[in-house]
């Protein structure tokens, strides 16, 4: 029963993106395959490696959908986006650890739970 912290905000996204076991990728020159992820430690470990990843509403547009009045009042959306600039780490065919990089947008409810 309290507010988040943005640093709760930024960690929650993390940690949906960071608890997977495969993640589809594209090496130049083959087709889309699912590969084994290489999950971070922790988040504080992520945002040594990538210092400037992270922000809470850094100016859209977004490809999130703007929250409703009624999600809004309910609860449903928190009228924050988090945005992380996020880097996979997964281990190729060959073995060969591979990073792929993509941008991330969450909305987060008001008791925590994120979307998308």
């Amino acid at each position: 029963m309290r507010y988040l912290s943005d640093y709760e905000k930024l960690q929650g996204a993390f940690d949906f993106q960071n608890h997977r076991n495969k993640i589809p990728a594209i090496i130049p020159g083959k087709k889309e395959q699912l590969y084994d992820y290489i999950r971070y430690k922790s988040f504080d470990e992520y945002v040594k490696q990538n210092p400037d990843c992270c922000s809470i509403n850094p100016g859209g547009p977004y490809d999130l959908p703007p929250p409703d009045f009624l999600d809004r009042i309910f609860g449903f959306h928190s009228g924050d986006a988090i945005v992380i600039n996020f880097k996979a780490r997964y281990l190729d065919e060959t073995g060969k650890q591979r990073i792929k990089e993509y941008k991330v947008e969450h909305a987060v409810q008001n008791c925590g739970q994120f979307k998308w």
